[in-house]
């Protein structure tokens, strides 16, 4: 940790402290440590439900965040708003991989993981709140009445002529109930290409065709194949000669493409893939979108992973936001510069693509000046003995600032703050101040007016910071 004295609440960083210039070479979806997307699109929104990562390196697996949807018109720029399952204690539970959610009969049905089985909620709306269908009142984390289905990652399919299916971890798949909330009929085993540890399923159709998608493997040497069936959701499956359609690529720098989801952008012909990338490791993911292109045959194409995002999907409805290019940085503190080392699957042999002998390496930091870069793959990140949790800006120049929204590190578990502004850098007053710990992202600030200095104190959650945006 670098210090040194600037005031009596705020130390200045003096590495790392110029915003950024050029463009923006690594563009996960969103700011936040996100794993197991799924994106459905209701009206003119998308909306993506994904598992809060809370974690560090360790595979830590014994938490996660609270139940949270990111919605977007444009798909560029996300936001969500408060927790979407409430009544349940999401510090004793943990909410994993929510699967596809659906519309039947004017409700909206989540389903999703919690404490092993996959659980079914409804909903008047496709951001809650939800409510367990089958469940009581109060979860405790030990039904077994209100899961759909016996295991993780449960994700539905609804066929053209209204039959519903489920698809779960191990290859598993069964028919569901008229009300798409129980299984009926046997459970089968869809037979695959390769036969290691499976998770993150999926079932898609395309003209006439069924695709099944499953993972093999895991950690950095998490890769995709897929079967596919011209008869029914349940197969029979034939398997491609090109079964792996999503693995790592180190020259991009992403490893471990993993648990993800295929969508069609406005019922069109045009696909994307949404995947989860190793992150920093353990349960600190990240998630990317590349597009998915057919053969003429229907067969997949390898994926083309494009870790720049994929762009806007519809006319911008943002100001614009204004641009500092000689802003300078500070903070009170920030964690040590990382260097991490990607954590190979223990079975090679279930794979088909294997990472180099000589493993890739991500050189991470979290300099104050990451959360003015506009990416969302770096961010300021104070140190954990800092006790001030102060980052501030200095624009370079006096401005006239309308709106603040600040991305948070872990927003899902919620944020206390003040921000302040000044046009000395001595002299500050308080323009607003989030006092009782809200769930959303991004925080909004109005009717700054004009300033020089901004500073933010986090008082409660998680000290760090993906982004900065003024307008």
């Amino acid at each position: 940790m670098k210090k040194t004295f600037l005031t009596a609440l705020c130390f200045s960083v003096t590495m790392g402290i110029f915003a950024q210039k050029g463009k923006v070479t690594n563009q996960p979806l969103v700011p936040d440590n996100l794993a197991d997307p799924t994106i459905v699109q209701f009206g003119d929104t998308y909306y993506l439900y994904a598992t809060s990562d809370i974690g560090d390196q360790k595979s830590d697996l014994s938490t996660s965040g609270k139940p949270v949807v990111w919605k977007s018109k444009d798909f560029v720029n996300w936001s969500f708003e408060g927790v979407i399952i409430p009544g349940i204690d999401w510090n004793k539970y943990r909410y994993w991989a929510p699967g596809r959610a659906i519309f039947n009969k004017g409700k909206y049905y989540l389903y999703f993981t919690c404490e092993g089985p996959t659980h079914v909620a409804v909903a008047d709306s496709p951001e809650g709140p939800f409510k367990l269908v089958n469940g009581p009142e109060t979860f405790t984390g030990k039904e077994t009445d209100s899961a759909v289905a016996p295991d993780i990652d449960g994700c539905p399919f609804i066929d053209d002529n209204g039959k519903g299916y489920i698809f779960w971890r191990r290859r598993k798949a069964a028919e569901l109930t008229d009300d798409y909330l129980k299984i009926k009929g046997n459970t089968i085993d869809i037979p695959t290409g390769w036969k290691g540890y499976s998770e993150g399923p999926q079932m898609f159709k395309r003209k006439g065709i069924y695709y099944y998608l499953y993972t093999n493997g895991g950690y950095a040497d998490y890769q995709y194949g897929y079967v596919m069936s011209n008869k029914s959701p349940l197969g029979p499956f034939t398997t491609p000669e090109n079964d792996i359609i999503l693995s790592s690529d180190t020259k991009q720098n992403i490893w471990g493409p993993g648990h993800g989801f295929v969508f069609n952008k406005n019922n069109t012909d045009e696909w994307f893939f949404v995947y989860l990338d190793y992150g920093i490791g353990g349960t600190s993911r990240q998630i990317y979108v590349s597009p998915l292109k057919f053969n003429a045959d229907g067969t997949i194409q390898p994926v083309k992973i494009n870790n720049n995002g994929v762009g806007y999907f519809a006319k911008s409805t943002m100001p614009k936001e204004l641009k500092f290019p000689h802003a300078v940085a500070t903070a009170s503190s920030y964690r040590p510069d990382m260097t991490v080392i990607p954590h190979r699957w223990r079975n090679q042999k279930d794979l088909k693509f294997h990472l180099p002998d000589s493993l890739p390496k991500r050189e991470i930091n979290f300099a104050p000046a990451n959360a003015l870069d506009d990416s969302n793959y770096t961010r300021w990140w104070a140190s954990p003995d800092d006790s001030v949790k102060c980052w501030q800006v200095d624009l370079g120049k006096t401005a006239n600032i309308n709106r603040c929204n600040i991305f948070f590190v872990h927003p899902s578990l919620g944020h206390v703050f003040t921000l302040e502004k000044s046009l000395d850098g001595k002299n500050w007053q308080k323009i607003y101040a989030e006092n009782e710990r809200t769930t959303r992202s991004p925080h909004t600030a109005n009717k700054i007016g004009t300033t020089r200095y901004l500073r933010v104190h986090i008082l409660e959650g998680q000290p760090g910071i993906w982004n900065i945006k003024l307008y």
